[in-house]
Formats: C-alpha cells, sequence, structure tokens
C-alpha cells in the first residue's frame, strides 16, 4: 500500500479518501483480509464509507459474487461511487445511499456474509465536523443495534464480522443472544494487550475458532502475522 494526496494505493485498487470523516485505515484492511468470504454469494456492507472493505472483499471472492454497500454520508457514498466505479469489480458492486436501519428493515435480500466497520465509542468531544462525529461516535446506533440490524437480512447459515475497540468487543459479546463463531484478538505490538477484536456472528451454534494476530514486532516491524494476512494488498509485501 502506498499513499498519494488523496488516498492510498493498494496492488490491484486505490481508494481515495479526502471527501470521506473516516479515512482509509488499519482497521478497514484487517476486517477486509480476515473475513472469511468462502461461502458467499451475497455480500453486505453496512456503513462502507470509502469502499475500502466492500472493495478488499471483491477483491477475494468469486467474480460472480455480488457485492452491496451502504453508505448514509453524502460525501463518503460519492467518494466509495468514484472509488467503485475506478476499480476492476465495478460491476459486482451496488452501492445505495441509505441509513443502515432503513436498508436491513426494507430489503427483501438476504446476505451470506455481512459486515461492519462501525463507529467505536460513546460521544466524546465534539469532532471538527459532524460527518467525522457520525464516523466516530455511537450516538445514532450502538453496536448490538449495528448487529441487530444486520441480524434483520443475513441468511440462515450468514455470518457477520465487525471489528472494534476490545473492550467494546467484549461487550457486545455479552450483550447478544446471536454465536461467536470466530474471534481473532489483534494485538498492535508484540508485549502489549490486544487492541481491537475481529468478530465473527452467526444464527446457530459453532465451534469457536479463536485466533490472534500481531501487527508490529518488537522492533515495530511488522510481523509475519500481519504480512501473511495482508499481502495480497499491501504494495510493500
Amino acid at each position: 500500500m502506498s499513499a498519494k494526496q488523496t488516498g492510498f494505493t493498494f496492488k490491484q485498487f486505490h481508494v481515495d479518501h479526502h471527501r470521506c470523516a473516516m479515512k482509509v485505515g488499519t482497521d478497514g484492511i484487517l476486517l477486509g483480509a480476515w473475513t472469511d468470504v468462502s461461502r458467499a454469494k451475497r455480500i453486505l456492507d453496512l456503513g462502507t464509507g470509502t469502499g475500502l472493505i466492500a472493495l478488499m472483499l471483491a477483491q477475494r471472492s468469486h467474480k460472480e459474487t455480488e457485492i452491496h454497500a451502504v453508505e448514509l454520508d453524502q460525501d463518503a457514498f460519492l467518494q466509495a461511487k468514484d472509488n467503485i466505479q475506478a476499480s476492476p469489480w465495478a460491476k459486482q458492486l451496488h452501492l445505495y445511499h441509505q441509513d443502515i436501519t432503513d436498508f436491513c428493515r426494507n430489503t427483501v435480500d438476504k446476505f451470506d456474509l455481512i459486515v461492519a466497520n462501525p463507529p467505536y465509542f460513546p460521544q466524546g468531544v465534539d469532532c471538527a465536523t459532524p460527518q467525522r462525529d457520525l464516523a466516530r461516535y455511537t450516538t445514532t446506533h450502538s453496536h448490538a443495534d449495528w448487529l441487530h440490524f444486520a441480524a434483520h437480512c443475513v441468511t440462515p447459515q450468514g455470518n457477520i464480522s465487525m471489528i472494534l475497540p476490545f473492550d467494546a468487543g467484549e461487550i457486545l459479546l455479552k450483550q447478544t443472544a446471536l454465536y461467536c463463531v470466530a474471534r481473532c484478538d489483534v494485538i498492535t505490538k508484540k508485549g502489549k494487550a490486544p487492541q481491537r477484536l475481529l468478530l465473527t456472528f452467526s444464527l446457530h451454534a459453532q465451534p469457536l475458532q479463536h485466533s490472534q494476530l500481531i501487527i508490529y514486532d518488537e522492533n515495530n516491524r511488522y510481523h509475519p502475522d500481519f504480512i501473511g494476512l495482508t499481502q495480497d494488498f499491501y504494495l510493500a509485501f
């Protein structure tokens, strides 16, 4: 991955983010690279932002897989639209300018995989723009709400995958009646406590797949775990 003035270039696509409140970041890359797409014929990305995760899943999926992405913010929606149209998978991707609540309640479609990188934090100090407030804070929908909305339109055997701060992920695990079937504790630097949780939920009980991933080693170099996960995307690997 390399940075340009307005975004980031990956091995097979470029993502501009100058109009988006939340820029391309490691969390979205982790979710896009980690989520299991092996059985998904229809994928939904809730709160797509720049379109990054939808594009990553398109790269990893079969060419006949349909990927739908929903974004409420006008500027982010237009940015995602441009990024999708400039990508190799424009025909596979369908973008909606809509609130996730309305989309999930009204769609007649069901999805084999639903992904979300939702706002992380309770309301704090006001950000520079209302758009960044919406992207950063859980003032509109809680993490449990996001999971509940996704459960409305996932297929009976489908999965819902999210990335959250570690503590918020632990809280969500206690709040939901859905089954956690995959969990990855993300450690920013070797030797530190986990900072993020990658989670996959299902409507049905399955054996839990519990793993750990380290981003940087003790010398601040990318850890082999992270390189192995993201090498299909980063130009440097």
